[in-house]
This record gives C-alpha cells, structure tokens and sequence, in this order.
C-alpha cells in the first residue's frame, strides 16, 4: 500500500501540513520537526510524487532554454558554454531547475509547446511568425538572446552593428584588402528551423558602412572572401586549413565566433604562417579560454556569462510580474596581438 503524507503525520505527531513544509518549505519548521519527519520518510521508504507537486503548485520551478541546435552541436560550442553558466547561476539563486530543449523531431514550435517549464530562454533563433504564436498560445514568459530588438518581445543583446563596423575600421586600417568572412554555419539541413539572422544581417551592415566610409572600391571588394564554418573549434580547422592553403590566400580573418578563430590558430601553426605577421585574425566573443592562445586574440568582447546572467533574470522578473524591458549588453574591442599592418600584397 502506497505510503502518503497523512501517514507520515499520523506517524510523526504532527500535521499534514508540516511534513508539505518540510519536503517544501523546511525553513519553516524546527529543525527537530524537520529531522523526526526526515527520518520517518526514510523509514518507510516515502518521497514525493513530482507530477503531484507540480499540479499542485500550478508550476514546475524549471525554466527551459530553447535551443537552435542539436545537444551534440551545443556542447561543440565554446560561447554556449558560457552563456550556460550565467543562466545556471541564476538558477541557483533563485532554487531554479534549467532545463535545455533541442529542436524535438526537428520541429522548434513542437519543444515550445510541449516543455513542462515555467518560460523559456531562447538563443540564436529565429523569431518567424510560427514561434511566437507558439508561445502566444501557451501564454508563457519567455526572453530571447542575440535576436532583433523588437518590441513584440524581451531580448538580451549587444549592438551587433556599430561593433562589426568597429572591427572591420581596425583592420582596413592596417592595410588589410583580402579578408576572408567567416560567416556562421547554418544549421543543420534535417532541422526544420532556422539560425537567427538578425545577427548576421546586424554584423554586416556594419562592415558595409566601414567599406563605404574608407571608399573601398568594387575592384577591392572583389578581393574579400566568404565562408560558413561551423562554431566548433574542430569544423573551423578543417575550412580554415583549406583556406589558408590556396594560393591568394586572404591576409586577413574576420570571425563571428571565437570557436572559428581558434580553427584559424591551429591551421596557421600547422602551415607556418606567422600570426599576425603573415596572417592577422579577429572575432567576437572574448571566451575566457582565449588567454591560451598565443599571440593573444582580438575581439570583441560580448560576455557570454553576464549575458547569461541578464537573460536569467529577465526571465525570473517577467514570470514573477514585474515591468521588464530589453537589454543591450556593452561591447567593445580589446586590441590585442593578433593584428598587425598588412605586408603582403
């Protein structure tokens, strides 16, 4: 015969309403009370239905994060790693279980409406007319992060124009005429979802407006090169040693992602070519891994951690009511060593 809490009570000398405390709320009973009802669960082999305390409660203290990847594509990626440990931090704090959602059966509006959790976070991905209606229908909180800012929704982000136009200023500055883009990989065909572009489209506006501001011509602009690499430091190898083995090849690297200048790094000791003598690089992000790579990476430093950690709470606020509005985070340009004047030809 299943063992219940009235049971528990009965054997504990208490109310039925202390031992919800002390499997809930343990703060509000003795310590004595808490330890005695403990003890006696143990005892008789007792512990809480979940789904139980979930309908109870009418919520599930879990918030998910919405995913614009597979799990095994995720965890490839350094950036996610750290804007996981800003939401995680949160979860912490505020005794929040996260919950990460991948695309289920490829279908991105299938995880939203089906996740038991109390809001969602949402990276990288495209906010297209289905996805919101999809909340919509489920009436349930949720923030974004590296979207477009829209009112329609809460969004963590930084400005992702003025700061690729700052670091294309950099290295058109130092001479640099072949550069090769590496634009983000898209995701993966068999998914039916799509990568947010809001951030690409940001990003190169602002490299056009710096083309345009240092008068590049047409002939020049033919010069640039283009290619999607994935954000996995091993994929960004693969494309970059391929890049870096032809024959004009591009004096310099302009990333989207940290994990595809590593790529870069790699291929270039293997190939022996002097960064950023022969070959200068920079990229976005500032991943705290970077202060392994020599000479040092600069970037743009958008902290994956704090924005984390703004998206979190965002989240928290909005569930529990309160006025919330978007956030950009400030970035800027840390000029390090992997940079140097163009001279090559």
């Amino acid at each position: 015969m299943k063992v219940t809490i009235k049971d528990i009570a009965e054997k504990a000398g208490v109310s039925k309403t202390a031992v919800s405390f002390a499997f809930n709320n343990p703060q509000r009973i003795s310590k004595s009370t808490y330890k005695k009802i403990m003890d006696i669960a143990r005892e008789v082999g007792y512990a809480p239905d979940p789904v139980a305390r979930i309908l109870a409660k009418r919520h599930t203290s879990t918030i998910g994060l919405l995913l614009p990847q597979t799990l095994t594509e995720v965890f490839e990626n350094p950036y996610m790693a750290e804007l996981v440990r800003g939401i995680g931090h949160v979860c912490e704090l505020e005794s929040l279980t996260l919950m990460l959602i991948s695309p289920k059966k490829g279908i991105i509006t299938h995880s939203i409406q089906s996740a038991a959790v109390d809001g969602m976070i949402a990276v990288g991905v495209s906010f297209q007319s289905e996805v919101h209606e999809a909340f919509r229908q489920r009436q349930m909180p949720y923030v974004t992060i590296d979207a477009s800012n829209s009112s329609d929704y809460l969004n963590v982000g930084i400005d992702n124009e003025s700061t690729a136009k700052r670091l294309m200023d950099l290295l058109l500055d130092l001479g640099h005429r072949k550069i090769c883009f590496c634009a983000l990989n898209p995701i993966a065909k068999d998914l039916d979802i799509h990568e947010s572009s809001f951030t690409m489209t940001a990003r190169q506006k602002g490299i056009m407006q710096s083309v345009k501001q240092h008068n590049i011509t047409k002939e020049t602009q033919n010069k640039f090169s283009f290619v999607e690499i994935g954000v996995s430091i091993n994929s960004a190898y693969k494309l970059a040693k391929e890049e870096l083995q032809k024959k004009d090849r591009p004096t310099a690297i302009y990333c989207m992602a940290d994990g595809q200048a590593f790529g870069f790094y790699r291929a270039a000791q293997e190939l022996g070519i002097k960064i950023p003598d022969e070959l200068s690089i920079v990229s976005f992000d500032d991943l705290p891994i970077n202060k392994a790579l020599y000479p040092e990476l600069t970037c743009i430093h958008q902290p994956g951690y704090e924005k984390g950690i703004a998206a979190a709470q965002l989240l928290v606020d909005q569930i529990a009511g309160k006025d919330c509005t978007s956030i950009i985070i400030p970035a800027h340009i840390k000029n390090r060593e992997s940079t140097a004047p163009c001279n090559l030809e």
